[in-house]
């Protein structure tokens, strides 16, 4: 028994750990509605570091469980954590302060309910894992442990770090690079996560009875109240909404959606690395959409009249259309990026780090738009199963005795 639950839980905090640090501005986005809900806005500024340091954690417990390493400390840190997580997910079910507790990060979104249910399952593995912890010797010695363990430690970090200045390692949003933006935002319309039902309470004789809104009784009845429920219709959407206006209020983003020509968006949620350097290299695939007459627009969260004179400073002219900042640092994790769009599918994402030269802007744009997508698809992929490949390949051979791993031998 002990050994199902310490490979299941193993899992299950590798994956959870590891999808969250891929994403570590989006953990720290739902970090941050933790604290708003908790009335701890003080820790805002540590949402960042507290995002990539739990997610560490949470990799590392479940690799350290599935090596079986450090045995007390990871059956403490386990069960603690199970515990204090169930604790939690109980309250966000029964109160809902915040709709998604974040527990997948983007890769899996769960309802509160859900989620204490999952955890539900999970904690009696947790408690036998904690109960059996002193039954087994160690597998190794423990500066081998130890080591194991910080290298693991330095390598999910580092996944977060190159995340954080570039892109997610891997994108599990909406926006992400072949997704059909039309085909998703139609699929939320016309498959809602939530329906509303109208109730109306009549009374009669001292008594009370409810109604639908089609079927209302006759003259002899009192109209008491109206009530309306929320129901979740179980279906989840990784694009709810999308929605951009020009400077008169005017929405745009039907025209954007159905460009026929490739379209460059530069996005912009702050005014962070809006620096001369970071604009000289945009102004060059700006000129050569221009020269293409194809368009070329930038989103924004901040003023746009503000942001069009800045942008004109620097040569670059183009119209400036307006969404809220949630919605851009979902369809890019940096400030500015570039999103190149056709027909409403994105075919390339650019974080500000990572912009391309004017001849690999020329390449892939001169490629066909399929061929792009499906070239950008399989890499990620790819990264994703080499990564995972390699990961329970090094645990095999660590758990099965790697040199520096051996069994001690107890005389």
């Amino acid at each position: 028994m002990r050994k199902t639950a310490r490979i299941v839980l193993g899992l299950l905090f590798v994956f959870s750990g590891f999808v969250k640090a891929v994403d570590p501005i989006g953990f720290a986005l739902i970090l941050t509605e933790y604290f708003r809900a908790f009335h701890l806005m003080f820790l805002e500024p540590l949402a960042l570091m507290g995002a990539v340091a739990l997610s560490a954690v949470e990799f590392v417990l479940g690799i350290m469980l599935l090596l079986d390493f450090r045995k007390q400390i990871t059956a403490w840190g386990i069960f603690l954590f199970m515990s204090f997580f169930t604790l939690l997910t109980l309250y966000l079910a029964l109160f809902n302060p915040i709709e998604d507790c974040g527990c997948f990060g983007e890769a899996i979104t769960l309802t509160n309910w859900q989620t204490f249910f999952k955890n539900l399952v999970f904690l009696p593995l947790s408690l036998v894992v904690f109960l059996q912890r002193n039954r087994t010797f160690p597998v190794a010695r423990a500066r081998a442990e130890w080591s194991v363990c910080v290298f693991f430690t330095i390598l999910i970090t580092s996944i977060s770090i190159y995340s954080y200045r570039h892109l997610p390692f891997v994108d599990f949003r909406g926006f992400k690079i072949g997704n059909d933006l039309p085909l998703l935002l139609e699929e939320a319309r016309t498959q809602p996560e939530f329906i509303y039902k109208t109730e109306l309470l009549y009374s009669k004789d001292g008594k009370q009875k409810t109604f639908e809104p089609d079927a209302f009784p006759d003259s002899s009845w009192t109209f008491v109240a109206a009530h309306t429920k929320e129901i979740r219709t179980g279906v989840r959407h990784k694009l709810r909404d999308f929605s951009v206006f020009d400077t008169g209020g005017e929405e745009m983003t039907d025209a954007l959606l159905q460009e026929n020509q490739t379209a460059l968006l530069l996005l912009v949620t702050s005014y962070e690395n809006l620096t001369n350097r970071i604009l000289e290299q945009i102004k060059p695939l700006v000129a050569e959409r221009k020269a293409k007459d194809t368009p070329v627009y930038a989103i924004s969260a901040l003023p746009a009249e503000e942001l069009r004179e800045l942008l004109l400073t620097h040569g670059l002219e183009m119209p400036v259309y307006m969404t809220d900042r949630n919605t851009l640092l979902t369809m890019i994790r940096s400030t500015p990026g570039l999103m190149v769009l056709k027909q409403g599918t994105v075919m390339a994402k650019y974080g500000f780090r990572d912009i391309p030269t004017l001849k690999q802007w020329k390449k892939m744009i001169e490629e066909d738009p399929e061929l792009v997508v499906a070239r950008a698809t399989i890499q990620m992929r790819l990264r994703v199963q080499l990564f995972v490949a390699a990961l329970l390949l090094l645990v095999f051979l660590l758990r099965k005795g790697f040199w520096f791993t051996r069994a001690i031998r107890f005389f």
